[in-house]
């Protein structure tokens, strides 16, 4: 819906010549003009959801081609109540290509050559002037009249579902499509995309080292966004109550920025460790001082690339370095050399 098509005519004689002929030189006729509109230069506008029947005829020979056009965005507020679909009435016929107007303390419908009237709590309508009995009783809802779906099948012929799974309808016109979606149905469908990783959301944490975020900080998640390229983004509430939302990243990325402790703790690392301020200040600067432990330099810079053991005047010594080629040593646990 909203798309323009481009006519292209192209005349083959028996001498085996192809000509091409401009569209605007051509008859085009278009069954349900309420769902395509001829534009300027042979190209046709969609304007609403169905199926139609073009006809274009050039040197004395017609050609039939169909249209289906579906809506990109799927509609809101469909519900279902003891077993019958409704649908809200004026979005739906709009996106049919129709118009709605109050008449009569109802809704005026026209659709091409097709009228409608029908009221809400009352099942006596009319189609194309003659009164009907309708299935299902219009009603009343705070986004406007709802119908049944079963007014769509019989007074337009579409083929209409409800899809249990995601709590929607499901209304077609051949290969033309249109989906109303529930009150439900956002929650379903983002309930599936997270699959295992909603196990993670209500779960607390404290940062170690995450998009500079502030080091040690508790912080809880409340949600996991799926996105429209299946990735995922993570949203945290602070102690604070502020909202923290992560970069985007896949599924397996979620899991394992949780496996381990180089992005969160599971827990609060100011209880576990009794350590001075003045330490916890160097910790949380990125700063290693002489006296250290090894817990102590592992939080404040993390695992190193590698570790060895050397035996000296009966010492062990350990030493740590890194990617980066920092070197720190270790005498019965505490730092006594610095190399950076």
């Amino acid at each position: 819906m909203g798309d323009q098509l481009k006519i292209d005519i192209q005349e083959t004689y028996t001498n085996g010549a192809k000509i091409k002929v401009p569209a605007s030189e051509a008859s085009i006729e278009i069954q349900k003009p309420h769902l395509l509109q001829l534009q300027s230069k042979g190209t046709v506008k969609v304007l609403g959801v169905g199926e139609t029947k073009v006809t274009v005829t050039s040197g004395g020979i017609s050609k039939d081609l169909t249209v289906s056009a579906s809506l990109r965005h799927n509609l809101k507020y469909s519900k279902q109540a003891q077993g019958i679909v409704f649908v809200p009435a004026k979005p739906v016929f709009q996106a049919l290509g129709g118009t709605v107007s109050p008449s009569g303390g109802g809704l005026d419908v026209k659709l091409g050559d097709t009228s409608l009237w029908f009221k809400a709590g009352t099942a006596q309508a009319t189609l194309n002037g003659n009164k009907i009995r309708l299935k299902a009783v219009p009603m009343n809802d705070k986004e406007g009249t709802l119908i049944p779906v079963s007014l769509l099948s019989d007074a337009l012929g579409a083929q209409a579902r409800w899809d249990g799974k995601w709590k929607q309808a499901e209304i077609s016109f051949g290969e033309a499509r249109l989906t109303v979606v529930s009150a439900e149905t956002a929650s379903l469908i983002k309930k599936a995309a997270q699959g295992s990783l909603a196990k993670f959301i209500g779960r607390t944490y404290w940062i170690n080292d995450f998009q500079g975020w502030e080091r040690f900080s508790k912080v809880t998640v409340t949600d996991i966004l799926p996105d429209d390229t299946g990735s995922f983004v993570i949203v945290f509430r602070s102690a604070a109550g502020k909202t923290l939302k992560s970069y985007s990243m896949s599924s397996s990325n979620v899991s394992q920025l949780f496996a381990d402790e180089s992005s969160f703790y599971k827990f609060d690392p100011y209880k576990k460790y009794k350590w001075s301020s003045s330490t916890w200040k160097k910790i949380k600067a990125g700063q290693v001082s002489l006296g250290m432990t090894k817990a102590q330099v592992q939080m404040s810079w993390g695992s190193p690339g590698s570790k060895s053991l050397t035996a000296v005047n009966g010492h062990t010594i350990e030493t740590w370095v890194y990617g980066n080629f920092d070197t720190i040593s270790f005498v019965n646990g505490k730092v006594f050399l610095i190399y950076a």
